[in-house]
């Protein structure tokens, strides 16, 4: 087999949304990085580009836009105006209204392959940047001043040597499973059914979450007057509902959400996902950071697994380029300073999401009278008290707590500092 040897500052294992948002941010740095990806990029029909959406909050919206890539996908996003929260067959509702926020929107729908080509369009202009793909990473090592990743590529190896490593492979993660990282994990016993569907009543940019005795069902608004369905079933349930043919699916998905959008007139290619709460021990290691899934992988009941990833990567990202500030030249991307202060800027945030995702699930699964009667209470409840749903909205918009510089719309380094 032909070797080659490639040196670079950092190396991302991982090219789906989280591996290639860092990669197009370290671009706006000195730091030359390689990004290893499993599949061609150029085929974005992949776990990573499928057809799922991805509900952006605000904060968000803004990492992307200082970033320059929100402009080539704006056409293609769909504002969240309104969310609505209930539990089938209890009473008790909620609305989180953007207007009542003061905000344009509480968030935006963006499907992943548009996302995912818009940041590979933008890695093909970045200087200081080489994709390996498509790859496969066979092992990883870390020393004390570099580490080395072998990865094979049509029928070639090459050798990484660079002074960080970025675990960017998802839930299942190779990298860490190579640095010995462990991880807490939560079964859900669930899989989200995944599908776009064209109901009969315009959605008008309202987002729906319906808490049912199975899981709960979310009907988030798209383009072109579709609907992004997140449907979350038992794992005997999911296998059954995804042998139906279409019109018994219909009809039984129709049962579960209901008719707040009329009648479902078309539903598209469906996908299922077993859904696992998966926290690792650590999101460092010696010259190793962990971001998106492969540091923590969430239930999607509150959309926010890729909002996490992106604030893994902005600060991650304004790590890295605090020490370029501080050490110029002699700045070393994999030292222990600058993944402590990762690990300590991140802890707080991925604690609290994981437990807030968590909290519902435990809380909207569990079935006894008592609790169910609770529900609804809180649920108006909720709806009532002064600042509740102000900070909820706050919390899942991604502007809550101590932001990124790319999250207030700032760059990473000074115009001279970043050439």
């Amino acid at each position: 087999m032909r070797a080659t040897e490639l040196v670079c500052d950092v190396v991302i294992i991982g090219g789906g949304l989280a591996g290639s948002a860092l990669a197009y941010a370290l671009a706006q740095t000195p730091l030359s990085v390689a990004l290893v990806e499993a599949r061609d990029p150029r085929r974005l029909e992949q776990p990573s580009f499928d057809a799922r959406a991805t509900a952006l909050a605000n904060g968000s919206q803004r990492i992307l836009s200082t970033l320059g890539i929100w402009d080539s996908v704006a056409a293609s996003v769909t504002p969240i105006r309104s969310i609505h929260i209930s539990e089938r067959g209890r009473f008790g509702v909620s609305r989180i209204l953007a207007a009542e926020e003061g905000v344009p929107a509480l968030g935006y729908l963006l499907e992943n392959r548009i996302l995912g080509a818009a940041l590979w369009d933008a890695l093909g202009r970045a200087q200081r940047f080489t994709s390996i793909a498509p790859a496969r990473l066979e092992s990883l090592t870390a020393g004390p001043d570099e580490v080395v990743a072998r990865v094979e590529s049509q029928g070639s190896e090459t050798m990484i040597r660079a002074r960080l490593a970025v675990a960017a492979d998802g839930a299942s993660s190779q990298v860490r499973d190579e640095l010995g990282i462990t991880v807490i994990a939560d079964d859900y016993a669930q899989h989200a059914v995944i599908l776009n569907c064209l109901p009969e009543v315009p959605h008008a940019g309202r987002a729906f979450e319906r808490f049912t005795t199975d899981g709960p069902v979310a009907m988030l608004p798209l383009t072109g007057n579709r609907v992004a369905a997140v449907w979350t079933l038992p794992r005997p349930e999911a296998e059954h509902v995804m042998q139906l043919d279409d019109r018994e699916f219909t009809r039984a998905l129709q049962a579960s959400f209901g008719y707040r959008l009329g009648r479902f007139a078309e539903v598209g290619r469906r996908s299922a996902y077993p859904l696992l709460r998966l926290r690792s021990a650590s999101v460092v290691a010696p010259r190793t950071a962990l971001i998106g899934s492969a540091a923590v992988n969430l239930h999607p009941v509150a959309g926010q697994g890729f909002n996490l990833a992106l604030r893994d990567v902005a600060i991650l990202a304004e790590v890295l380029s605090d020490s370029i500030l501080e050490s110029g030249s002699d700045a070393d991307p994999g030292a222990a300073e600058p993944l402590e202060r990762y690990r300590v800027w991140r802890h707080k945030d991925q604690d609290r999401v994981a437990a807030f995702t968590h909290g519902l699930i435990k809380f909207f699964g569990y079935a006894s009278a008592p609790v169910e009667v609770s529900r609804g209470l809180g649920l108006m409840a909720f709806d009532l008290i002064p600042g509740a749903k102000a900070a909820l909205a706050r919390h899942t918009m991604g502007l809550s707590g101590r932001l990124s510089r790319l999250a207030r719309g700032l760059p990473l380094l000074p115009p001279r500092a970043s050439s």
